[in-house]
């Protein structure tokens, strides 16, 4: 089977990137298309087939990764309908629904909605795969192991997608806007940007491998440092007071909601 990439911007070239890497895939069965020449280049220098032209992607990839903007997949997928009887799609678009997909593109072509995150490019990501009734298991497994080279998968109901998408996919921002917070901070208390930067990394990069690991659910986790009259502790009452729970739950609504307005459905 070969695999072609309609896009190959951040997220779409790190899901080349893994399978490449994880030779899953030779490079001259990897079909790539993007109307910017750079993001073609490295790809090109790697022996893989590139495009600036959709169509010449689609006729040579059997399963086709969809790594577009939501606002770009009704023109693309009208231009590529005419060559996309029996292939399968996938698309990484947030917000775009396997209905609105299908309506697009002809009734012999499968598809997959899949939402993965940037640490997949790390080895580390974290993907939610939607597998609708119909789609033959060839694709189904091939879409697993893809995504399998970057990190976890977890297949759930289509309609769990956009809460996902609020969890993992957008989740890492959250993140990292955490640990500028924690690192501005720090300087402020007289601690080196880079100390800071390397301190909080660290401490993030510990903190999920105690959660992997453990068999305590994250709050009994955070209790367990949090002793009573002590710092830890004193923090939590700080966040308490400013609502960090509720607030971080708010945007997690918000992100989930606004992946359902993106596109309207079919």
């Amino acid at each position: 089977m070969t695999l072609g990439s309609l896009g190959a911007g951040h997220m779409g070239s790190a899901i080349l990137r893994a399978a490449l890497d994880a030779g899953i895939y030779k490079p001259e069965a990897v079909y790539i298309s993007s109307p910017i020449p750079a993001e073609l280049e490295a790809f090109s220098l790697a022996g893989c087939p590139v495009s600036q032209s959709n169509l010449d992607t689609v006729r040579g990839a059997d399963m086709i990764l969809l790594a577009v903007r939501p606002a770009q997949v009704e023109t693309v997928l009208k231009e590529i309908a005419p060559l996309a009887d029996g292939k399968c799609i996938i698309s990484i678009c947030a917000g775009v629904t396997v209905s609105k997909i299908k309506s697009l593109l002809p009734s012999a072509a499968h598809v997959l909605r899949v939402m993965p995150n940037l640490p997949l490019a790390y080895g580390l990501g974290a993907t939610v795969m939607a597998a609708p009734f119909g789609v033959p298991d060839k694709f189904t497994s091939a879409a697993k192991a893809l995504f399998e080279c970057g990190g976890i998968v977890e297949v759930l109901d289509e309609k769990h997608i956009n809460a996902a998408t609020a969890l993992g996919g957008s989740g890492v921002a959250y993140f990292f806007r955490m640990a500028g917070v924690m690192s501005d901070w720090a300087e402020k208390n007289g601690i080196t940007s880079s100390a800071a930067l390397r301190i909080v990394s660290q401490t993030m990069a510990g903190a999920a491998k105690m959660l992997t690991l453990s068999d305590k659910d994250p709050l009994d986790l955070a209790n367990s440092v949090a002793v009573p009259g002590g710092t830890t502790e004193a923090a939590f009452k700080a966040f308490d007071r400013e609502n960090f729970d509720g607030a971080l739950k708010s945007g997690m609504e918000a992100c989930k909601n606004r992946g359902i307005q993106l596109v309207p459905p079919a």
